[in-house]
C-alpha cells in the first residue's frame, strides 16, 4: 500500500466516524431527526468492523456525538464539558477496539458481538461515578408504535434490539452470505424469530394498553410551580438569589385557584415545587416561618406539597432533599437524593484536585440518601390514596431509580430538578425524552418538574406529553394524572435481555474456544 493510499484510508475512516457522530447527535433534541439513528449506527458498526483504527473511530464518534448532545454543559464551564466528552470518547474507543477484536476472533458471530454491545450499554449506566445514561438510541424512538418494546425491555434493552437489527444488516452487507454460526441457530432463523416477536408486539400494542388503563387507581390533580431563577446558571450569582427563588414559588402558589379541577370530595391534590426551590434560610424542615407560609397555602388549597431544596450540613457537606407536607401543614416525610452529579454536587478525588480554580464553585460534597422513598397521599376521609415517589435531578435520567420506586409500590413518579445549567440548549428536551421512555417502561405517569423549565406532565401509557412549560419562565401548570398499580415486564425483571445476551454470548465464546483447542489438539496427534 502506498503512502497516498494509507492517507486516503485514514481520511476515509476519520470522515465516516465524524459523520456517524453528527448523525447520532442530530437524532436527539433539539434537532429531533430520529431516523438518523439508524444510518449513524449502521456506519459506526461498518467502520468498526472494516477499520484498522477502531479505537480512533470510536473516540471520534463519541466526542462528536456527545460533544453536540451535551453542549449545554458548557454553561457550567468548558472545564466540565471537555473532560466529559473526552472520557466518553475513551470509553467508546475501548469499546471499538474490543468489538473489532472479538469480531476477528469469532468470525463475526452476531451473538457474541451482541454480548459485547450489551455489556457496554450496561457498563456505561453504572461507570464511572455511578454511570452516565445520556444518549441511548431507543429514547429517540419513543412513540405509540414502540411503546411495548419499552414495557418489555426498558430503554437499555430496547437499545439492544435496535442495535441487533442494525448489526444484522451490517453483517449482510459485509458478507456475501451469512454462514451458520452456532450449530443450532442460523441467522435467517434468528430473523424469523425477530419477525414473529415483532408481530406479537404489534398485536399486544393494540390490546395491552387498555388493560393497563383499567388498572388505574384514580385521578390526582397535580400542579407544577416553576418559579425560575433571577440569575440561572452555575456561574451566575445575584443578590439574595435563593430568597428570591423561594418567594417566586410562594407567590405563584398564592395565585393558584383554590377550587380544584376535580370534585373536592373525590379527588386528591398535589403541589410540586422543584429542586432548589427552598433551602438554606428557607428550609421547611428547619425554619418555622417557611413552614408556616407553606402551611397557609396547604390549608387554602387543601393539598399536599412535595418540595425540593438543599441544606448545608456543615462547611464540607450538604443534603439535596424532597419533603412532603401533608394537608395538616406538617412535614410527613423526606427523601434525600442518592446520586450526586460528579463535579456538580461533589468533587471526586477532591483533595487531589483542589488546585483547579473552577472547582471552587462546588465547595461542599453531597451526603447521599440511602434508598427510595414512597409517600402516601390521602384524600378527604381517606376515601382515596395514591403512592408517589420522588427522584431528584440527575437521578431522573437513570432508569434504575424510577424502576426501584415502582418496585416499592409507587403509582406516580415525580422528578424534582433544576436544569438551570443546561442553558438554552436542547438538554432540557433530552431529559424529558428520557423521562418519557422511563414513564412507558414502567407504565407510570411522570411529573417532570424543573425550577427553570422545561417542566412537563408525561403519560405512562404512551409517553406523550400532556402539557409543558417554556424555559426560564415563571409559570404554573396543572393536569389530572393517573395512578397505576400494575408492573410491566421491565419493572419486574429490569435489563434481563441484556444479561441473557451477555450470558449466551459468553457461553458461545467459551464453546468456540473449546472446539478450536480440541481441533488443534486433534491435528497435533
Amino acid at each position: 500500500m502506498t503512502v497516498n493510499q494509507r492517507q486516503y484510508g485514514m481520511f476515509y475512516r476519520v470522515s465516516i466516524s465524524i459523520i456517524c457522530g453528527i448523525f447520532y447527535a442530530l437524532s436527539f433534541p433539539p434537532f429531533d431527526l430520529w431516523f438518523l439513528i439508524f444510518p449513524s449506527l449502521f456506519l459506526f458498526y461498518i467502520v468498526l468492523l472494516q477499520n484498522k483504527s477502531p479505537f480512533l473511530s470510536g473516540f471520534l464518534f463519541a466526542t462528536i456525538a456527545y460533544g453536540i448532545v451535551l453542549y449545554g454543559i458548557k454553561s457550567i464551564g468548558y472545564e466540565a464539558w471537555i473532560p466529559l466528552i473526552f472520557f466518553m470518547g475513551l470509553m467508546y474507543g475501548v469499546f471499538g477496539r474490543l468489538f473489532q477484536y472479538v469480531s476477528q476472533k469469532t468470525n463475526n458471530n452476531i451473538f457474541i458481538l451482541l454480548s459485547i454491545v450489551s455489556a457496554f450499554d450496561l457498563l456505561r449506566a453504572y461507570f464511572p461515578f455511578g454511570g452516565f445514561p445520556w444518549g441511548y438510541p431507543s429514547t429517540v424512538l419513543i412513540s405509540g408504535l414502540t411503546k411495548n418494546l419499552f414495557r418489555y425491555f426498558g430503554p437499555i434493552g430496547f437499545s439492544l434490539i435496535i442495535q441487533t437489527l442494525v448489526l444484522l444488516v451490517v453483517l449482510f452487507v459485509i458478507e456475501r452470505r451469512i454462514r451458520e454460526r452456532t450449530g443450532m441457530f442460523n441467522v435467517k432463523f434468528y430473523l424469523v424469530f425477530l419477525f414473529i416477536i415483532g408481530i406479537q408486539f404489534l398485536w399486544s400494542d393494540n390490546n395491552e394498553g387498555s388493560d393497563f388503563q383499567d388498572m388505574s387507581n384514580g385521578d390526582i390533580e397535580v400542579s407544577i410551580v416553576q418559579g425560575n431563577s433571577p440569575c440561572p446558571g452555575a456561574k451566575n450569582r445575584c443578590i439574595n438569589e435563593r430568597e428570591r427563588i423561594y418567594q417566586s414559588h410562594l407567590n405563584l402558589t398564592r395565585a393558584l385557584d383554590s377550587d380544584p379541577l376535580l370534585l373536592k370530595e373525590d379527588g386528591l391534590r398535589l403541589i410540586i415545587w422543584p429542586e432548589s426551590s427552598t433551602g438554606f434560610n428557607n428550609d421547611p424542615l428547619i425554619h418555622v416561618k417557611t413552614l408556616n407560609e407553606i402551611s397557609t397555602e396547604v390549608d387554602r388549597l387543601d393539598a399536599y406539597f412535595l418540595i425540593g431544596g438543599d441544606r448545608p450540613i456543615d462547611s464540607d457537606y450538604f443534603e439535596n432533599y424532597g419533603v412532603l407536607v401533608n394537608t395538616d401543614g406538617n412535614v410527613e416525610g423526606q427523601y434525600l437524593k442518592q446520586h450526586p452529579v460528579p463535579f456538580g454536587e461533589y468533587i471526586p478525588f477532591r483533595k487531589y484536585l483542589e488546585w483547579i480554580p473552577p472547582l471552587a464553585l462546588v465547595p461542599r460534597d453531597m451526603n447521599r440518601g440511602e434508598g427510595q422513598e414512597v409517600f402516601t397521599v390521602r384524600g378527604d376521609l381517606n376515601s382515596k390514596e395514591v403512592k408517589i415517589s420522588p427522584v431528584i435531578s440527575f437521578e431522573g435520567s437513570f432508569e434504575r431509580y424510577i424502576r426501584r420506586s415502582v418496585q416499592e409500590g409507587a403509582e406516580l413518579i415525580v422528578i424534582l430538578t433544576n436544569q438551570a445549567s443546561y442553558g438554552e440548549s436542547g438538554m432540557s428536551d433530552q431529559f424529558i425524552l428520557m423521562s418519557r421512555a422511563n414513564a412507558v417502561s414502567n407504565h407510570r405517569d411522570i411529573v417532570h418538574a424543573a425550577i427553570t423549565g422545561k417542566s412537563a406532565f408525561i403519560s405512562g401509557v404512551d409517553g406523550k406529553i400532556y402539557s409543558s412549560t417554556e424555559l426560564f419562565e415563571a409559570d404554573t401548570s396543572t393536569e389530572l394524572l393517573k395512578a397505576y398499580k400494575e408492573e410491566t415486564l421491565y419493572s419486574r425483571y429490569g435489563n434481563y435481555l441484556n444479561y441473557v445476551a451477555i450470558l449466551f454470548g459468553a457461553i458461545l465464546f467459551l464453546y468456540f474456544r473449546f472446539v478450536k483447542r480440541q481441533s488443534l489438539y486433534g491435528s497435533s496427534l
